[in-house]
């Protein structure tokens, strides 16, 4: 019976759907809406409604139903004038009326007795508060796009004004400038509201996809001058939006009118202006020239119109690198002299202990027998020459020398300057064939090369995927709208969108092949072996290495070179019917993804280094070890190293299926129910040779196409994806001052690779070997046939690393992997066969009132509960902590937390089984404010909002280099354990922003009789300010010394917790030690750490952006006029400090070294409006 229901649903949903759906929202538009009665508050049915717009003459006209409502939907955002007419009563008009972007705006007339030839009466009534649906969100005026102050001329930052919206501030993550930086080097910001994560926002241009798929960012980045206006959606929006489970940006450009309208721009910063950033010794440099224009008008009037802009931006703009280490010189020769204890490696007894280095009398390290131990002397912190890498001799000099002393956040800081040469253009056309039928089309086109450097001259740097890089960014846009009116109760939008980006990266190191020439074997499988080498293919770079502890990374970036393209197809339509007091919409939506990428993961191998091999593991457990010396070592902790098979490129391609119906019901007068439903069918992904494959992980079998599988590897199609909106908008008093507005809505996350984000990555076309060291137990040999002991290393079968490896000895040469799953090993992916979309539940109860001076106070509640998000890069081949295993020195009876996987991994034959899964979960709860002025009002706008919030989650990473902690997935019982803050989550998120045209000069409070020359420099001056007061992120406090013995991964590191032994708190914090480091004490080997995945709070956000606008109007054309403009960023160059060092295992653990602001910038601008 409950199957006959579902399908009996489904059927009568898809009849209602699918016969119009091949085609959903083209261009972004707004509704007018409201009651015609006469001035006895009867309503005046069968009234004649004009609706036209100002600018382009464009009208469209409905009637009044019995009830004296009308309706015009579908309507481009423009200014407006409003006419209305009916027997026995005098016309009555409204002009100047502003319809915002997916705007439902109310316009009640009343009309007086008399004749419809007599002279029109201005009598109507705009209702401030939104009285027709629940929905939660800002509008972004084209006036504050135009006016207030944006740092790099990115409207991006306006969005964040919308409350309960937050920015993530993370400078290592894919979206601020580490990382994959494609997404950021234009500019890019990431946006989180209610929770969501930061990848999920959709983003729409003129109606159609604007996403850049390889991080979730946002492609085309139009100019400022190219906007009339966009809308942040947050909560409970119609079901014609809402692909992805964070907000939607409506973006709309601007088009031609009947007049000729344009402007030309140049914004200028130059070094001398700016302030000096806080951890810099000098003011870096900044030049940036930004220059441009837009014209628009009529090709022929009321008919045919032209919009086109171009912008340019040259930039050269200094970066401060600070914090962490570079070795000493002493280093270099094994001299570690004053640091942690050293352990040599190849003196480990069977529970584990060591013997430290010798020294003789002199000081100088002993002879090295060819067991790897010394001959005995007394202990020191040297390491012989003899057991130095070859490899790591060489590359531990790629390392600049330190250029500072007697800071313990670090000794080495430089500030390199980062290149931007970016040009972009759009072009608009707006044909009107008839009054019936409409067209629009535009084409966006973005071009950027960018050199990115990383923090040192070569190949050291601080974030470890950052290096430096040159990037080439290509972005194109296409959007088609037509619109056909059946009749005033019956519209039809039909939209078409291509939105295309590429990028391609080339890192410091990419077709030097200098791995290969020191010697490192196989790390550069695209090089000859000539002498010297060349590069005839695309792994010849250096190593990735991350050196942990505190020390800055070596290497190239990983995934590079990186070569990828993706193209997103949209086809789109939406019918709008009038049927009484329902205004329905029936429409869908299709978007066709393809991702091209070559050159995945980590072709130039991959290393990590700990102070595993230097620490004592063993009883007495004596505190010791360093990253940097196991380096010198050359004996990693974690290595990977990646082949591909059959290409070099893969192609990613899904689909996304959307169809809705939306009924907006006037109730009663008072009440308006917004009932919808959607349906978002999103198919796995597949590669377009069908070269992926799947780990089944319950069953331990491998799903490959043409042999037991199809091109989706198993993940079967999530059909379970049903979206409902239920809300409501109840005017309690009866008035147009207040209203109840309430909603339940549910999202599906659609957003960037819905998981597939490894499958390709699988035998038998791409093979990643691995090897990892244990913790505790086992040692390194020099009598070892392959230079280490196999009790080191755990090794699958199938991995042809023999007993483990040395730097020096690199990566083993692989063969293509049969079909035959027993011979695959090495690290795979695996994703859940019964994979669901992430689903958000929203909710939400606000109260908005208009109070006098059409100022606009909304105040309520907003909530989410988030189940099923997806999870990446988690590694469920893991094993209990070392302290659950009674074969381990450092075993503890009776331990049980994490226990319960065994001592060996579950599958033996692979390293790491990265799942890819839907077992995130979140929560959000917040109370949100905020005060509007909807019209002017003596030449001032404010907006103003606060929320207080609090957000929680599993720690669920997106791959994107987001900080989520160290989470114990998948041990068992550690649930609770990894329920914490969100990386998101903000206490306290003040934000405001205003407008001001200051009340001197000719037709102003001050000044109307003023002479002219007075009037000139006294009047028409504007100032305008954006201001954000922020409580601190969390703290996710880490070790990078795996304690417990566990192969986590989480963004392919290998984080544990310390444990925690009072607050941390402090109440004087300083940058030289911001919490309280004794509260972290290191969790005894085999343990789990106790500490909260996020126990503490980073610093607060202060931040003032401030312009001082002067206005010429020039008298030989009405409408033209210069404007001098001086812009403040961080006014007040308030330091705006980035969490502190999180990492237990760093030697600056709990000390700032970096901000996530600029300082203070000045920038000046001339614009000329024609």
């Amino acid at each position: 019976m409950l199957m006959l229901t579902k399908r009996t649903m489904l059927a009568l949903f898809c009849s209602l759907v699918f016969p119009i759906c091949p085609l959903l929202y083209g261009q972004a538009t707004g509704s007018f809406f409201g009651t015609v009665s006469d001035k006895t508050g009867s309503v005046v049915t069968g009234a004649q409604v004009t609706v036209a717009s100002q600018g382009t003459g464009v009208s469209r006209a409905a009637k009044t139903d019995d009830s004296g409502h009308y309706l015009v939907p579908l309507l481009p955002v423009a200014e407006y004038t409003i006419h209305v007419e009916s027997q026995g009563f005098r016309p009555a008009e409204q002009k100047d009326i502003r319809l915002q972007v997916d705007e439902q705006r109310e316009v009640d007339f009343i009309l007086a007795p008399g004749s419809v030839t007599e002279s029109v009466e201005v009598s109507a009534t705009e209702v401030a508060v939104q009285t027709s649906n629940p929905t939660l969100g800002q509008v972004i005026t084209s006036q504050q796009v135009a006016q207030l102050p944006l740092n790099g001329r990115n409207f991006v930052q306006l969005a964040t004004l919308t409350p309960g919206t937050t920015q993530e501030t993370n400078p290592h993550s894919f979206f601020n400038g580490g990382g994959s930086s494609e997404v950021s080097t234009r500019g890019s910001f990431s946006l989180s509201v209610g929770g969501s994560r930061v990848s999920s926002t959709d983003w729409l241009l003129d109606g159609n996809d604007n996403n850049e798929l390889t991080a979730g960012g946002i492609a085309i980045l139009p100019s400022i001058d190219a906007i009339q206006e966009f809308k942040v959606l947050t909560y409970n929006y119609s079901a014609q939006y809402g692909t992805r489970a964070g907000p939607t940006v409506l973006l709309t450009t601007k088009s031609g009118s009947n007049g000729f309208h344009g402007s030309l721009f140049e914004f200028f910063r130059n070094t001398s202006l700016d302030a000096r950033s806080y951890f810099a010794s000098e003011r870096e440099k900044f030049n940036l020239n930004q220059f441009g224009g837009a014209f628009g008008g009529p090709i022929k009037k009321n008919k045919t119109f032209f919009f086109l802009d171009y912008q340019a931006r040259r930039s050269r703009q200094g970066k401060t690198f600070f914090g962490g280490f570079v070795p000493t010189a002493a280093m270099r020769t094994g001299d570690f002299t004053g640091l942690s204890t050293l352990f040599n490696p190849y003196t480990t007894r069977t529970d584990g202990s060591r013997d430290q280095f010798q020294c003789d009398g002199s000081g100088n390290p002993t002879a090295v027998n060819p067991d790897g131990s010394q001959v005995p002397g007394v202990n020191c912190n040297k390491i012989p020459q003899g057991l130095v890498n070859p490899a790591a001799q060489q590359m531990i000099n790629f390392y600049p020398l330190p250029n500072l002393s007697g800071n313990s956040a670090g000794n080495y800081v430089n500030s390199p300057v980062k290149k931007l040469d970016e040009g972009e253009f759009d072009v608009r056309l707006d044909h009107n064939f008839s009054t019936k039928d409409s067209l629009f089309a535009r084409f966006s086109y973005d071009q950027a090369t960018v050199f990115l450097p990383g923090g040192s001259p070569g190949f050291a740097e601080p974030d470890a995927f950052g290096s430096t890089q040159n990037i080439d960014n290509h972005g194109r846009n296409v959007s088609i709208s037509e619109t056909h009116i059946f009749s005033p109760n019956s519209i039809n939008q039909v939209g078409f969108g291509y939105n295309r980006i590429f990028n391609h990266i080339r890192s410091f190191g990419s077709g030097t092949c200098i791995s290969q020439q020191l010697g490192i074997q196989n790390a550069n499988l695209g090089c000859t072996p000539s002498t010297p080498p060349t590069c005839t293919g695309i792994s010849c770079g250096l190593t990735s290495t991350i050196v942990g502890g505190g020390y800055w990374s070596l290497g190239d970036r990983g995934f590079a070179p990186f070569t990828g393209g993706t193209n997103i197809f949209h086809i789109s339509d939406s019918f709008d019917m009038i049927r009484g007091k329902h205004d329905i919409k029936v429409g869908g939506e299709v978007r066709v993804n393809q991702m091209n990428v070559r050159t995945n993961a980590f072709q130039d191998g991959f290393w990590v280094f700990t102070p595993l091999w230097t620490l004592d593991s063993g009883p007495p457990f004596l505190p010791g070890g360093d990253n940097m010396a196991d380096f010198l070592l050359g004996l990693p902790d974690l290595a990977f190293h990646d082949q591909t098979f059959k290409g070099e490129t893969t192609g990613r391609r899904w689909k996304l299926f959307r169809p809705y119906i939306q009924d907006d019901w006037r109730a009663t007068s008072n009440l308006t129910l917004n009932l919808g439903l959607a349906w978002a069918l999103v198919t796995p992904i597949t590669e377009a040779q069908d070269r992926q494959s799947n780990f089944d992980f319950p069953t331990g079998r491998f799903l490959i196409p043409g042999q037991n599988s199809d091109g989706r590897v198993g993940v079967q199609l999530d059909k379970t994806a049903f979206e409902p909106r239920i809300g409501l908008a109840w005017k309690p008093l009866g008035s147009n001052t207040t209203v109840v507005r309430a909603g339940y809505a549910i999202f599906h996350d659609s957003s960037w690779n819905q998981g597939g984000q490894g499958l390709w990555e699988n035998p038998p076309f791409f093979q990643e070997s691995a090897f990892f060291g244990f913790s505790f137990g086992g040692c390194p040999t020099k009598a070892a046939p392959s230079g280490a002991n196999s009790a080191c290393f755990t090794n699958g079968v199938a991995v042809p690393f023999g007993t483990g490896r040395t730097m020096t000895e690199g990566f083993p040469l692989l063969t293509q992997p049969t079909n035959d799953p027993t011979t695959f090993g090495g690290n795979i992916f695996s994703q859940n066969l019964d994979f669901k979309q992430g689903m958000v539940q929203q909710y939400n109860l606000n109260v908005e009132h208009q109070i006098p001076g059409d100022v606009v106070l909304t105040v309520g509640y907003a909530g989410s509960r988030s189940t099923h998000i997806l999870v990446d890069q988690m590694n469920l081949n893991a094993t209990s902590p070392t302290a659950c295993d009674p074969t381990k020195p450092n075993f503890v009876p009776g331990y049980t937390f994490g226990c319960g996987l065994g001592s060996t991994p579950p599958y033996t034959q692979f390293g790491n089984i990265q799942n890819i899964n839907d077992i995130g979960s979140a929560r959000y709860d917040s109370l949100q404010f905020k005060a509007e002025t909807k019209n002017i009002r003596h030449g001032l706008y404010a907006l103003v909002g606060y929320t207080y919030a609090r957000a929680f989650d599993t720690g669920f990473s997106d791959g994107l280099g987001s900080g989520t902690g160290a989470t114990y997935y998948p041990l068992p019982g550690t649930a609770k354990a990894d329920w914490a803050l969100s990386q998101i989550q903000l206490n306290h998120n003040f934000t405001a922003s205003l407008i001001y045209d200051l009340p001197f000069g000719k037709g102003k409070e001050f000044g109307g009789n003023w002479s002219g020359p007075i009037s000139a420099v006294l009047g028409n001056w504007q100032v305008n300010v954006i201001q954000k007061i922020t409580s601190g992120f969390p703290i996710f406090i880490v070790t990078s010394n795996n304690n417990s013995g566990v192969n986590f991964t989480n963004n392919t590191v290998n984080y544990n917790r310390p444990n925690q032994v009072c607050n941390g708190r402090l109440s004087n914090h300083t940058v030289q030690m911001f919490f309280d480091t004794s509260c972290f004490v290191d969790a005894p080997n085999g343990e789990l750490g106790n500490a909260n995945r996020a126990p503490l709070y980073g610093p607060g956000f202060v931040n003032t952006d401030f312009s001082l606008n002067k206005r010429f109007p020039l008298s030989f054309r009405e409408g033209t006029e210069v404007e001098f403009r001086a812009e403040f960023f961080n006014l007040f160059n308030h330091a705006q400090f980035y969490v502190p060092v999180a990492d237990k295992a760093a030697s600056n653990f709990g000390q700032i070294t970096e901000t996530v602001n600029n300082p203070r910038l000045i920038q000046f601008a001339l614009k000329l409006r024609f």
